[in-house]
């Protein structure tokens, strides 16, 4: 992915969703995981911190955190090559296809 420029708050989808095991076994057995994130934090040249969502919105959130810290979206690392080819927002006033 290095064609492709990426900053903080930029919107990316993930090449495999994250199905996370205490959240998938809570869902339906058709949810396709988080396949979406929002970029919080490039951590270096090849890996960058996302606050994940599904198709229908709902954030990733920890369940090992005490109930009061819920609320805080919890960041997930992926490397570049784990991200797909995206379309800015602001720039192009579109989102990703199949949404």
């Amino acid at each position: 992915m290095s064609e492709y420029a990426i900053a903080a708050g930029d919107v990316v989808k993930l090449a495999e969703p994250y199905r996370p095991k205490d959240w998938a076994t809570q869902q339906p057995k058709d949810w396709p995981g988080f396949e979406y994130g929002l970029v919080a934090e490039l951590e270096n040249d090849e890996h960058v911190s996302l606050f994940l969502y599904d198709r229908d919105g709902k954030l990733f959130v920890s369940h090992q955190h005490p109930a009061h810290a819920l609320l805080v979206p919890t960041m997930v690392d992926f490397s570049f090559d784990q991200l797909e080819p995206y379309e800015a927002l602001i720039g192009t006033g579109t989102f990703w296809d199949g949404l």
